[in-house]
């Protein structure tokens, strides 16, 4: 294609399909090193707002479709898309924290861990992603389902507003206020959003002063007996508390890469009080599981810092990724036992599976007007992670295979 026009109306970098940078580029579009061989016409990493501006404009005047690339953690590469015009936000990563109003102006590309660097130094905190290098951008507008989710519901109730570049090129505020149907989509839509988001509008909450975690190291062996525990120890356990359960190896809280796999529940209280930590973790001691637990940590303080760092583990980068995540109203014994048991005959010692089970909402909450949706009392994650590219038919092919045995458990899910 002809990218004139697009050098002339962006002060970006601008390149093309046939330059030579533009494989190593293209390839830099995704965190996921498994990549789809898809190939955007062009590639534009914006420096500006005004180059988004721009460069929609000369799409438009061109008839080609636009894909967005913020953070690139799309697990089946959305930015990539054939003979699209990709807009990297890569360069639009300011913050701006007003501690006094308790909300912040961010860019699409800042990360959860680059925010709570902002907002910790003031006691403030957001509901951040899990997983540190995910950034805001399609987080948010995914609905984003993040930490202590039970308290704050999903981190898009959060969005006070956004600035978009909407599909004829303009750039506007939407909000309940102004441009309200975009303001609705815009919370949930997720890839499917119809505009270009260069800014977050954000609602900050008080950061609770006295997180702590406790956690259990079982064999995978007892792994139907985990869970079958699980939602009776969810029930038990109050709305500030967010339960996980993780089966795989290599975590740093339980065993060193390459160790046996196990089976680790855990428990992180939100809440400012120690003593009320104490209390809320409370449930985790009376655990019916028989055999003593290979390892127990019991109300260890902890921060938002030191959860990205464990999740960080989990979330190898420069590995390869096949994802299969699903929200279940099925019973979580049948669940976990079927995604568990590829996991633990996974070929990658690195394969695992996370499950969160999230307090359902109170039963007198009003369903927020928004267009996430994503809601089922059990969320299940698979993830084959190897980082060998010749092994990809072998790490690869089998763990695809089985995850998509497994759609019929699904409320809600996607396999890639």
């Amino acid at each position: 294609m002809d990218v004139t026009p697009l050098r002339r109306a962006v002060k970006g970098t601008v390149v093309a399909s046939d330059a030579p940078e533009y494989e190593a580029l293209r390839r830099e579009m995704l965190w996921n090193q498994l990549r789809p061989e898809r190939r955007p016409a062009v590639i534009v990493r914006v420096a500006s707002e005004a180059d988004v501006v721009a460069a929609v404009r000369v799409a438009r005047a061109q008839g080609l479709k636009v894909a967005i690339r913020g953070g690139g953690h799309s697990w089946y590469g959305a930015p990539l898309r054939d003979g699209a015009l990709l807009l990297d936000l890569a360069r639009l990563n300011q913050v701006s924290v007003d501690v006094d109003a308790a909300t912040a102006a961010v860019q699409p590309v800042v990360t959860g861990r680059e925010l709570n660097r902002h907002l910790a130094p003031h006691d403030l905190a957001f509901p951040f992603g899990h997983c540190s290098t995910v950034a805001l951008s399609g987080y948010l507008l995914s609905g984003g389902f993040g930490w202590n989710a039970g308290v704050w519901g999903p981190a898009c109730l959060g969005v006070r507003a956004i600035d978009v570049v909407t599909a004829d090129g303009e750039l506007v505020r939407a909000s309940e206020a102004q441009h309200a149907d975009l303001f609705w989509a815009a919370r949930g839509a997720g890839p499917g959003f119809f505009g270009v988001v260069t800014r977050f509008h954000l609602s900050l909450h008080p950061l609770p002063t006295a997180m702590q975690t406790s956690r259990l190291v079982f064999p995978i062996a007892p792994l139907a007996d985990v869970a079958t525990w699980l939602p009776e120890l969810a029930a038990a356990l109050p709305r500030e508390v967010e339960l996980m359960l993780l089966v795989g190896s290599g975590t740093r809280a339980s065993m060193a890469p390459g160790s046996p796999r196990v089976c680790v529940v855990t428990a992180t209280a939100f809440v400012d009080d120690a003593n009320d930590a104490a209390d809320s973790l409370a449930p985790l001691d009376r655990s019916p599981i028989r055999g003593a637990p290979l390892m127990v940590e019991r109300t260890r303080p902890t921060s938002f810092q030191t959860l990205f760092d464990e999740m960080d583990v989990l979330y190898p980068a420069r590995h390869r990724y096949l994802a299969d995540t699903v929200w279940s109203n099925d019973p979580a014994p049948a669940v976990l036992a079927s995604v568990a048991g590829l996991i633990a005959k996974a070929p990658s010692a690195k394969s695992r599976l996370l499950c969160v089970m999230p307090p359902p909402p109170p039963p007198d909450a009003p369903a927020p007007d928004i267009a996430f949706s994503v809601s089922a009392a059990l969320f299940a994650a698979g993830y084959a992670i190897w980082d060998d590219p010749s092994r990809d038919a072998v790490d690869g092919k089998r763990p695809k295979s089985s995850f998509r045995r497994r759609d019929h458990f699904a409320a809600l899910g996607v396999s890639t």
